[in-house]
């Protein structure tokens, strides 16, 4: 299986993706009491005549999340009431905001032993908790940017280059981009699309706070990305 390739179980409470793990993790769903249907792959479960949504859908990686995003998002498609899990070896702390942004409201590492850890998690995300391991509880807040780096992102928001922001700010350049580095990080975004997409989404409640540092926007100031 490749690092994008992913295989599904469904449990009519639950789907899990990725066939290597098939049978540990059915029978940690079979011990909480899941029942469990399986499927060959991400596109058969996508492509089911069913109209029953599971209430989980458990995404297994056997190395790095490297195309887990535009998974997430046909299945937050697709399968609207239903909250997703992923299960990964590791994580690096920019992925995990960018997960939870993208709509999986749990993480389980499977180094961690998934005997012990995925079946709280399983129960806390059906109780409509987010979870994540321990050492990432963090990156489950609002990310904090430093006022430099509002300031950056705003004026990204109103379509400005690098070397016009450099030129706006009196900073140089490289300074500029080493700003939108960390501040990138901090949102799980990687690109200034990402970002502007992200800070703008209402339903994240970014713009405000991100936005004040260069006031009010004029009326006919065009809000792209470059």
């Amino acid at each position: 299986m490749s690092k994008t390739d992913l295989a599904v179980l469904e449990v009519c409470d639950c789907v899990i993706v990725g066939q290597d793990a098939q049978e540990g993790i059915a029978e940690i769903l079979e011990r909480d009491g899941l029942s469990l249907n399986i499927f060959a792959d991400l596109r058969a479960l996508l492509g089911q005549a069913s109209s029953r949504s599971p209430s989980l859908i458990v995404l297994w990686l056997e190395d790095t999340i490297s195309g887990l995003l535009g998974c997430v998002d046909q299945l937050t498609q697709r399968f609207k009431q239903t909250s997703i899990v992923a299960v990964c070896p590791s994580i690096e702390r920019w992925e995990v905001r960018a997960i939870l942004t993208a709509g999986v409201a749990g993480i389980v590492l499977s180094d961690d032993g998934l005997h012990s850890t995925l079946g709280p998690c399983l129960r806390a995300v059906q109780a409509g908790q987010i979870c994540v391991p321990r050492e990432h509880w963090r990156q489950i807040e609002p990310p904090a940017l430093s006022t430099r780096e509002k300031e950056i992102l705003g004026l990204v928001v109103m379509g400005y280059m690098n070397s016009q922001i450099a030129e706006r700010l009196f900073l140089a350049e490289s300074t500029v981009k080493s700003h939108l580095s960390s501040a990138f990080g901090k949102l799980g975004v990687h690109s200034r699309n990402e970002a502007v997409s992200l800070i703008l989404d209402p339903e994240r409640g970014l713009a405000t706070s991100i936005l004040a540092p260069v006031g009010e926007l004029p009326e006919s100031t065009p809000i792209v990305a470059r």
